[in-house]
């Protein structure tokens, strides 16, 4: 499933007068072995864009994710965000969104 990891950290200053910096939260895509699908608390009627999964991520991709970072389930395994656009061809996907639960454990599914 093709998740949203961290790539780092981007800091901008803001227009003159508005106060200091800003630091943005620069993200990229991978292809990564999903262990949990969750849906992500939204307001009642709003639009399912993204659920939050933990996955699994190779070691080459793990060189820019913060090692302290609270995002982290266990060893490799990180807590990131999918969106549903991006996976819109993932039959597992498809079926968690139709069957309206909160929740899936995925480890003996996929």
């Amino acid at each position: 499933m093709w998740v949203e990891i961290p790539d780092g950290t981007f800091s901008a200053p803001r227009r003159r007068g508005s106060g200091g910096m800003v630091t943005y939260e620069r993200t990229r895509t991978i292809d990564a072995t999903v262990f949990r699908i969750a849906r992500i608390v939204t307001v009642k009627r709003q639009l399912i864009a993204a659920v939050e999964v933990d996955a699994f991520i190779p070691e080459m991709h793990r060189s820019r994710l913060p090692a302290v970072d609270g995002r982290w389930v266990e060893p490799g395994v990180f807590r990131a965000k999918a969106y549903v656009l991006q996976n819109k061809n993932s039959a597992l996907l498809a079926q968690f969104m139709a069957s309206g639960d909160h929740e899936w454990d995925v480890r003996d599914r996929s």
